[in-house]
């Protein structure tokens, strides 16, 4: 999460530098790196955009793999075989627990 927020904080200054250093030439006309009427302006809006969704989507899924252990739960039951395979129980409490669970 540290890390996350480190890379993000890290690319906002670096664009920000970045921006900062533009040197506009008589090539590129009274908009510089920008496109006339406005549009630079809002496909910076759009990537701007795109990147949050990334970064929100990535501390979602960073904090809902913590939340549970696996997305597949064992049944009852296939925990009782795995604890009758292992040894753990006899086959009378194994047999005495499979009637309980089956009623």
């Amino acid at each position: 999460m540290k890390r996350l927020i480190l890379f993000v904080t890290a690319v906002l200054i670096l664009s920000g530098v970045a921006s900062g250093q533009c040197n506009y030439g008589w090539h590129m006309g009274p908009w510089g790196y920008m496109t006339p009427y406005g549009l630079g302006g809002i496909l910076m809006w759009i990537i701007f955009l795109i990147v949050i969704g990334v970064a929100v989507y990535l501390i979602v899924q960073a904090t809902k793999a913590k939340g549970l252990e696996s997305p597949f739960r064992e049944t009852p039951m296939e925990i009782l075989k795995k604890r009758y395979a292992k040894g753990e129980i006899t086959k009378e409490e194994f047999e005495k627990m499979k009637k309980d669970l089956e009623s």
